[in-house]
């Protein structure tokens, strides 16, 4: 008998399985990077906002929700994302920002799946 055979699929195994690990560690990656852009828009976004409807300390609703559209149809760093929802909300003195959006172009032109952060703003009064 003979031992003689290809290492040919054994070699085309492992490289399967490097460039499946590749993908996914970019992917990932990506990943990664569209939530940290998408949460500074956030963050950004509430501040703005907030910073520009308070009066007394306290934010007034529709001057929040006129300086957010203000803020996300100028912003550069908005100007990438795909934006599928944008609510803000005030209680007392704090602002509270759900944004939900896709980051354009993460990997090889491929929009990322729908992420969404929260951001909050707080108002204080120094005598």
């Amino acid at each position: 008998m003979s031992d003689r055979g290809s290492v040919a699929p054994l070699v085309a195994g492992y490289l399967a399985l490097i460039l499946l690990a590749a993908f996914g560690a970019l992917a990932v990656g990506a990943g990664l990077i569209a939530g940290h852009r998408i949460q500074g828009v956030a963050d950004f976004a509430v501040l703005y906002s907030h910073d520009r409807a308070v009066v007394a300390g306290i934010p007034e609703v529709s001057a929040l929700r006129r300086e957010l559209q203000y803020f996300l149809s100028r912003a550069r760093s908005a100007q990438s994302l795909e934006i599928v929802v944008a609510e803000i909300a005030a209680a007392d003195e704090v602002s509270e920002l759900r944004l939900c959006a896709r980051y354009r172009e993460v990997l090889f032109g491929i929009d990322s799946y729908l992420i969404c952060k929260n951001s909050r703003a707080k108002s204080y009064l120094v005598p």
